[in-house]
């Protein structure tokens, strides 16, 4: 019978594995780095990968084979430590340190985005704003102050059309960040990625939709912008009974604020599972599933939000600690989603906005104001302007925008 003590030990076979193979780590490192550059950016695009073997021989090829050579040395020098438990502890405490560094860069950040862009699902329109807002965050604010910046759901979305307000008030930039579900308790959530400059216009679209029914804890909407300059804010705005009773989500929340790999998770699985090229994607703003389930949602029965009033409050008053004055447009709905029970509550959420914003933070614009004189013809659905309505909001936005 064979003597089991005889297999070397897992030290020994590690030692000889370095003997006879340490010499993969450098070839591989060379083959790594025909992958750095054109090709790269080209797989971040869904495009087909060309590698040139003849690059094996240039200089970048052979600093990639310098640097992973270090890795079986690290290994033998690590079995050689009387007290590698303590080493390996800190040795995977610096690897995962520097990967969060390098995924945190400029350039690694943009190309995250980009691949992550173009393999989401069709109906994946959240996660396709996200990904705009984080390349845009990534390039770097490049318009001057004052500028005007857009933040609203996708009422505003649907409604303002950005291309037109940057003509209608050129050389003044316009800035988008209106995007799908985008309420006060979830734009505290995203304020730093919001790009404000003191003597910028806050343009705010807000209706009785935004402060009624809406989610206690919308945390997957939450985590791609989580950040610890906004999470005990937002945290904050919520009653101690939801946040006891989603401490699982806060936990996490508190993880993506902490870490951008876990804060990007779902697009990097994204990236994973759709490895080898980008997804087709639809060309509309938005789909018939968004849509239909904020119809349902206005339908209900009306119960105000305290937690998102809270949080309008607070995202006003950090706007003028940056000196961004607001513009709030009182939102509207089409004349079929219309009741006694809505005309009630948006006569109270606008005497409850009005009466905040107007003494300090800046203009409020009602509906008797604005004089759109919306008709059925306007209204892509309940809740949405069409090309016709959209026409009418940005004029009348962009005069509002253009009095001193």
């Amino acid at each position: 019978m064979r003597d089991l003590h005889s297999h070397p030990s897992v030290r020994e076979a590690e030692e000889a594995f370095l003997r006879k193979a340490w010499w993969l780590f450098p070839v591989f490192g060379a083959v790594v780095s025909l992958v750095i550059g054109g090709p790269f950016w080209a797989w971040v695009d869904g495009l087909p990968v060309a590698v040139r073997w003849a690059d094996l021989l240039g200089w970048r090829a052979g600093l990639a084979a310098v640097a992973f050579s270090g890795i079986p040395v690290a290994w033998w020098l690590g079995l050689r430590l009387k007290r590698a438990g303590f080493w390996v502890w800190l040795v995977v405490l610096v690897l995962v340190a520097g990967a969060e560094g390098v995924l945190r860069t400029s350039k690694v950040q943009t190309a995250l985005w980009l691949a992550a862009q173009g393999r989401l699902d069709a109906g994946q329109h959240f996660m396709r704003e996200v990904c705009y807002v984080r390349l845009e965050e990534a390039a770097g604010r490049k318009a001057p102050a004052p500028a005007v910046v857009l933040v609203g759901s996708s009422q505003m979305l649907h409604g303002v059309d950005d291309h037109r307000l940057r003509e209608l008030l050129r050389p003044v930039p316009v800035i988008r960040r209106a995007m799908f579900g985008l309420t006060p308790l979830k734009a505290l959530a995203m304020r730093t990625y919001l790009p404000f400059r003191a003597g910028d216009v806050c343009v705010l679209y807000l209706s009785e939709l935004d402060f009624t029914n809406q989610d206690e804890f919308p945390f997957a909407w939450f985590r791609p912008y989580a950040s610890w300059r906004t999470l005990p804010a937002v945290v904050g705005c919520m009653p101690r009974s939801v946040r006891i009773r989603q401490w699982r989500h806060l936990a996490d929340y508190a993880l993506a604020a902490t870490a951008e790999g876990w804060r990007a998770r779902d697009f990097l699985g994204r990236i994973a599972f759709h490895f080898t090229g980008r997804v087709r994607r639809p060309a509309e703003i938005s789909g018939a599933a968004e849509a239909t389930a904020l119809a349902d949602r206005a339908r209900g029965k009306l119960h105000f939000s305290e937690a998102e009033w809270q949080a309008f409050r607070r995202f006003a008053a950090q706007a003028a600690e940056r000196q961004v004055e607001l513009v709030v447009f009182e939102g509207e709905v089409s004349p079929g989603l219309q009741s006694a029970e809505r005309t009630q509550a948006k006569a109270s959420v606008r005497r409850l906005v009005s009466g905040f914003v107007v003494p300090g933070y800046g203009r409020y614009v009602p509906l008797a104001e604005q004089g759109l004189a919306l008709t059925d013809a306007d209204w892509h659905d309940l809740t949405h302007l069409n090309a016709a309505g959209r026409e009418k909001l940005t004029r009348r936005l962009a005069q509002e925008l253009a009095r001193p």
